[in-house]
């Protein structure tokens, strides 16, 4: 259940700082020029991999799906949608609104391990929560921990050559794009009171009838904790393209 809570506190946090963002500096950047083109360029790429992967999880989970739009520049700020539906008595399909709402941060992740191993960039141990005592504190600190060792590994790497940092560029163009919308957002909060249900039935299934209660829970535990990390990695990289977003702000106006 704390793996549980770690994953879905990062989602919280991952997301909400990306709307505090949008919020406060994304009139800023559309107003500038090229700040504004830098953004729907990324968007041409990041947005059908967002889209893809809503789809990709929608169809996992046997919803059905009517439309995809990959990229539009539309007056009501949506650069894409997946318009799909399911059955809402399916216990299955129920749960599978929370995963296809997140769906495009896995995808952030799987770009990181494909930049991992067809281009340079940086190797990311996995987040390891090496604590006595599992709370908020110790929680709170080790990620912290992890945030700064991933920077450092990140910055370390740009600065070793033009490929390294090009190829880190590319993954923060595309990260900055799987971040969920609030949309998403708003999805992922109905879905996740399913899948809490789910596992509250299982943990009392697997403690009362000894179903190796302390297994599948060290290994939930640390599923989460690992995913969770590498969550944080994808937000990370997304803050390297506002980065770049803002800088021209700061010196263009129109």
């Amino acid at each position: 259940m704390i793996g549980l809570a770690v994953f879905l506190a990062v989602v919280v946090f991952v997301i909400g700082l990306q709307q505090v963002l949008m919020k406060s500096l994304g009139e800023r950047v559309i107003k500038t020029p090229l700040s504004k083109g830098l953004f729907y360029l990324s968007a041409m790429v990041g947005t059908p991999i967002h889209e893809a992967s809503h789809a990709l999880v929608a169809l996992i989970f046997g919803h059905k799906v009517h439309k995809i739009s990959w990229f539009q520049m539309g007056k009501d700020g949506r650069l894409g949608y997946v318009n799909h539906n399911w059955n809402q008595r399916s216990l299955y399909q129920s749960i599978g609104v929370f995963f296809i709402a997140i769906a495009p941060l896995l995808a952030g992740f799987s770009v990181i391990v494909l930049l991992q191993h067809f281009l340079v960039m940086p190797t990311i141990r996995p987040f390891i929560l090496n604590v006595d005592v599992a709370n908020v504190y110790t929680v709170s600190t080790a990620a912290l921990h992890y945030c700064a060792y991933v920077i450092d590994t990140f910055i370390d790497s740009a600065l070793s050559s033009r490929q390294h940092a090009l190829t880190l560029l590319l993954a923060c163009l595309i990260c900055f794009h799987c971040i969920p919308s609030r949309g998403d957002f708003n999805n992922a909060l109905k879905g996740s009171v399913m899948v809490l249900i789910v596992v509250a039935v299982l943990w009392v299934l697997s403690f009362y009838f000894n179903l190796f209660h302390q297994q599948w829970m060290l290994a939930a535990f640390n599923f989460s904790v690992n995913v969770s990390g590498f969550i944080l990695a994808t937000a990370l990289l997304s803050m390297g393209w506002w980065i770049i977003l803002v800088i021209p702000t700061l010196f263009f106006r129109r």
